[in-house]
């Protein structure tokens, strides 16, 4: 295969926590199914971020047909339903908006609570829930998870350049995205504003700043340093923010693939 693919798709169904690789996944008013539609709040409904627990990096989150597999260092497995238990709906907020939410389960609660010492309830976000993208992006009152964007790409080539320049290479998994391409000189995706994956149309809406998060290794639920965001800073710098992968919209269903050819239509 010579011209660029989807060489990597990920999922996260738990905001903050670890993603998980999946071979393909549907594309719904949302994003990704199942994408960022679990988020940890506290007692006054704002998220829990690894900014102030990294420890959520480490929490692997498997997605099945009968639900989420839950599993983090010292803790027995926890198996939660996808659909919720029936509760009071309550108002979850985390930087980039709030939306409406409903408790997931009682047995979660008492898991993440148990493994991060804080108080803290796990929610998701209903069908109805009327969340859109972040305001001034969107195209057609685009709907999001518990994030402010649909999707996020990567190229294979961007990162495999920040490597090169890093004393300890930083794997894809610190930045977290959705997408991501292979066979792409890089920083391409910089350019681009619509590309097609298997006959579905994504528009390249805005790129996506870094912060600190992308010094927590994700396989030890801790912060590591200053590193990559002190490298990236000295040539991925503009209008004070360090930019690192797009974010991107889309009205489409369908199914997007491993191996899926990536064209660029504009």
């Amino acid at each position: 295969m010579t011209g660029m693919f989807l060489s990597r798709i990920r999922v996260y169904p738990i905001k903050a926590c670890a993603g998980t690789d999946v071979q393909e996944a549907s594309m719904d008013e949302r994003g990704l199914r199942y994408d960022r539609r679990w988020m940890l709040v506290d007692e006054q409904g704002n998220d829990l971020h690894q900014f102030d627990h990294p420890r959520l990096a480490s929490v692997v989150v498997a997605l099945a047909d009968d639900g989420l597999w839950i599993q983090a260092p010292g803790m027995s497995e926890l198996h939660i339903p996808l659909q919720p238990e029936q509760g009071t709906p309550l108002i979850a907020q985390w930087f980039q908006g709030l939306s409406e939410a409903v408790p997931a389960s009682k047995e979660a609660d008492a898991w993440f609570q148990d493994f991060l010492h804080v108080p803290c309830q796990l929610v998701f976000m209903p069908a109805k829930a009327q969340h859109v993208v972040e305001p001034g992006y969107e195209i057609n009152q685009d709907l999001a998870a518990f994030t402010s964007f649909q999707y996020h790409l990567l190229g294979q080539g961007s990162l495999d350049d920040l490597n090169q320049r890093l004393a300890t290479p930083v794997p894809m998994e610190r930045f977290r995205p959705n997408l991501v391409v292979a066979q792409a000189p890089a920083f391409a995706e910089d350019s681009w504003h619509t590309i097609r994956i298997n006959d579905r149309i994504l528009h390249v809406v805005k790129p996506c700043d870094r912060c600190a998060i992308t010094t927590v290794d994700e396989a030890r639920g801790v912060m590591t340093g200053k590193e990559p965001l002190t490298t990236l800073a000295k040539y991925r710098k503009f209008n004070q923010k360090v930019l690192f992968g797009q974010y991107l919209l889309s009205q489409e269903r369908g199914v997007l693939r491993v191996g899926d050819e990536v064209q660029v239509i504009e």
